[in-house]
């Protein structure tokens, strides 16, 4: 795939969520990777609650079912408030026997951070299959995040 640089794509991801809005910043950033679905999630006590979703094979779908916070992987952002990736799951052992190893394989996520440094959401790119993540996608949706901080609900 031959992409732009940070430097080149940073400011068309403002630009897109500036003008455009939340949703289609998500598209555009979904576009830049090999992943399937692309979303923003909050956490509501034990449960994932989706805010915003892309699923590229179904674009008209904008929304997932919420889900318990324990099945998903997002739950590791929360609890280490880092990012977490993983480009295999059938060969990663930090999620042996996690609810959603079989069917969720690859995962990269950022955390959503409200103006008092707390973690309330994610932001993320996930399939069905091993993906490859680039160390700049991370960045993008570390940035995206950042940029977030004053828009989202939490």
């Amino acid at each position: 795939m031959n992409r732009l640089s940070n430097k080149e794509t940073l400011p068309l991801l403002k630009n897109i969520l500036f003008s455009k809005g939340i949703r289609a910043a998500l598209i555009f950033l979904n576009s830049l990777t090999e992943h399937r679905f692309s979303g923003l999630y909050r956490f509501d006590d034990e449960a994932l609650k989706n805010i915003y979703f892309y699923d590229r094979e179904n674009p008209t779908v904008e929304s997932s079912p919420d889900v318990p916070a324990m099945t998903s992987y997002c739950v590791f952002v929360r609890n280490s408030g880092q990012k977490f990736t993983m480009e295999n799951s059938l060969n990663d052992e930090r999620v042996h026997n996690h609810p959603a190893q079989q069917e969720v394989q690859s995962y990269c996520g950022v955390p959503l951070v409200d103006q008092y440094g707390q973690v309330f959401g994610t932001i993320c790119h996930f399939d069905v299959q091993p993906r490859s993540i680039a160390r700049v996608d991370i960045e993008l949706m570390e940035e995206m995040s950042w940029l977030l901080k004053k828009k989202l609900p939490n």
